[in-house]
């Protein structure tokens, strides 16, 4: 039995650090397959007071061990009742690893296993809901505003000969051509979902909150020029000849055809482009520097104009905010409070800097107390709601 013991101890501790060789892998899997479960607790108890104050614990992939098992069990007809909701939870427990005094906190698992937040004892909290509706606003050429969540489905406006439509999943088409230049802005506001539109050439692009996009109703001339505050998604429909050009101040991003992120609130300290699929041009006027990105490249611009590049961004993080999640991978707490203050439109004050890093991934319908108290796990900080204010304490 001792042996057994020692094999099993062994093959855990080859996967979390992941050294399991494939029959390695399978042997454990064939194991935990047979119910034995319980030394995975006592395994992840050891994994974080094995880890020092200079380590960073691994990211294990319980989850993923767990539906191998269930493979496992499906190729043979079998289906291991009641133990997967035991089994999650384990997962969630696994998932919900602090390592306190190290800076580095996991709070959920990479298969967007939730904490079981109940169970944690807190104070009670005031709170706001996450955003429900998409509170966006166009304003036509003419000046008239067309707000979005309070029309039905449908026609919204004519511009021209360019129709503007609603479809039954709340995007917003354009279509039509149009020889006469005419611009619209749609604005989506902070404490909004985010808005999905179609630009007359095809282009989409989906707005976050607390941000703006400015575009013609229809594109004539050699290029397509829109204007942008805030964060968008991009996929650009490609027309040879007509390459389409992002600007946010002195800044422009030149396609053709091509997938890509720009993030450019003002209270970030760089204007970030990261590019998923094709390359763009990035260009600041007033210092003249100009990057070709390819894919999975980032470039940030400074206040100053200075472009920097960055290679292997996670481009799971940078979209996540489309994906309808908040995805920390080591972002400091004021980071994490800017998202936060967009997405519930709350003012937030901090009382003392604090140093940690923070990884979690919530998705952005989780309200604001549920976030908030999942971050407080931690211990590294402490959060108070005072109406529409959110005190940050360490």
């Amino acid at each position: 039995m001792r042996i057994l013991k020692d094999r099993i101890s062994y093959l855990l501790k080859m996967y979390s650090a992941g050294k399991a060789s494939i029959t390695e892998e399978q042997e454990l899997f064939n194991w935990m397959a047979n119910g034995n479960d319980e030394p995975v607790k006592r395994h992840i108890e050891e994994l974080v007071s094995s880890y020092n104050s200079n380590e960073i614990v691994p990211k294990v992939d319980w989850e993923h061990l767990y539906q191998k098992i269930l493979d496992e069990k499906g190729s043979l007809g079998v289906e291991p009742v009641g133990r997967k909701m035991v089994w999650r939870r384990w997962a969630a427990a696994a998932a919900a690893i602090l390592l306190i005094g190290t800076g580095y906190y996991f709070l959920t698992a990479t298969h967007k296993v939730q904490m079981p937040v109940s169970t944690i004892e807190q104070p009670k909290m005031n709170d706001i809901a996450a955003p429900n509706t998409v509170n966006a606003v166009i304003t036509l050429s003419n000046g008239q505003k067309v707000i979005l969540d309070s029309m039905g489905n449908g026609m919204l406006a004519v511009q021209g000969t360019v129709q503007i439509v609603k479809l039954p999943n709340g995007q917003i088409v354009y279509s039509g051509t149009n020889k006469e230049i005419q611009y619209n802005t749609l604005s989506n506001p902070r404490g909004s979902k985010a808005v999905n539109i179609i630009l007359a050439d095809g282009s989409k692009v989906w707005l976050n909150a607390a941000s703006s996009l400015r575009y013609p109703t229809a594109f004539t001339g050699n290029e397509r020029n829109i204007d942008i505050t805030g964060e968008a998604y991009f996929e650009v429909a490609r027309h040879v000849g007509m390459p389409f050009i992002v600007h946010k101040g002195s800044t422009s991003i030149k396609v053709l055809g091509t997938h890509f992120n720009v993030n450019t609130f003002d209270d970030e300290k760089s204007l970030k482009v990261t590019l998923l699929e094709g390359s763009v041009n990035v260009r600041n006027e007033n210092t003249k520097e100009s990057e070709v990105i390819k894919p999975g490249e980032q470039a940030s611009v400074s206040k100053n104009g200075k472009i920097e590049l960055a290679n292997s961004v996670d481009l799971t993080e940078v979209t996540a905010w489309k994906n309808g999640l908040f995805l920390f991978k080591g972002d400091d707490i004021e980071f994490i409070m800017r998202e936060v203050s967009r997405w519930y439109d709350v003012k937030v004050v901090f009382q003392k800097q604090i140093s940690e890093k923070f990884y979690a991934e919530v998705t952005r319908n989780t309200s604001l107390s549920s976030l908030l108290k999942m971050l407080e796990t931690t211990k590294a900080v402490k959060f108070e709601i005072e109406g529409n204010t959110i005190i940050v304490r360490s």
